[in-house]
């Protein structure tokens, strides 16, 4: 069979999504119970490889599955043997066809950014803390520009992808309280690109650039290279397929 999973977790403690060699990461955490379950090897294949320190609500990977524990025991079993900051919400028989990275039609990350003098510790893993004002009218202004389809290269870290071309469907800005949310939704991103993107709109928000100049970088002829914000602030948010 070939199972669907989907995933919840939290990537502070961890070497993001992908299996590394010596490091703890997510997918080699998932791997190592379902292989204690099987007695046996099991390699997933996950949707999206996020970086260290960046969470999820509906990260989704696939496998394939010959056990003989029907899926709703494999569930409870498999959530008993991880960590406390990785949960599967759903697991679910797919078709043989279904593929979590190919099959993927949408995704959406969402970049939390907190405006407050103060720290929360409680909430200091999951945003990242301004102590200024983010000016939301710029920065929505600036997201005219970014929106589309075009080339992203000087908003990647993938500087040895060949083709940097993407289609970013939309920039949600919103306000709650003193917490900014910026969710960013397309087919596929680049490495960093939605971190790049969040770095951009907070210096934009800040005071710190003109909207206007959002026009212009992808020029490559403004002389600014875009900063990644923090890793915490980030959070896959789900997954259309």
């Amino acid at each position: 069979m070939n199972i669907k999973l989907t995933i919840a977790y939290d990537g502070t403690n961890y070497s993001g999504w992908q299996r590394l060699p010596d490091k703890k990461t997510v997918q080699g955490e998932i791997e190592k119970a379902l292989s204690r379950i099987a007695d046996k090897e099991i390699l997933i294949s996950g949707a999206s490889r996020t970086d260290a320190g960046v969470h999820a609500k509906g990260q989704v990977a696939n496998f394939d599955y010959s056990g003989r524990l029907p899926l709703p025991r494999l569930k409870t079993s498999l959530n008993s043997l991880l960590p406390e900051d990785i949960y599967i919400s759903k697991l679910e028989k797919v078709g043989k066809n279904f593929s979590a990275r190919f099959s993927a039609k949408q995704k959406t990350y969402r970049y939390t950014v907190r405006q407050n003098k103060e720290r929360d510790v409680f909430l200091n893993n999951y945003n990242t803390n301004c102590s200024f004002k983010l000016d939301i009218k710029k920065m929505r202004e600036a997201v005219k520009y970014l929106t589309g389809t075009k080339d992203f290269r000087v908003f990647s870290a993938d500087e040895e992808r060949v083709k940097t071309i993407r289609t970013l469907k939309s920039i949600k800005i919103t306000k709650k309280k003193d917490m900014v949310y910026l969710d960013f939704t397309a087919r596929s991103f680049l490495r960093r690109q939605v971190r790049m993107l969040s770095g951009f709109l907070i210096r934009i928000g800040g005071g710190r650039l003109d909207p206007k100049i959002t026009k212009e970088i992808f020029k490559g002829t403004t002389g600014i290279s875009p900063v990644v914000a923090p890793a915490k602030g980030l959070c896959l948010i789900k997954i259309k397929y």
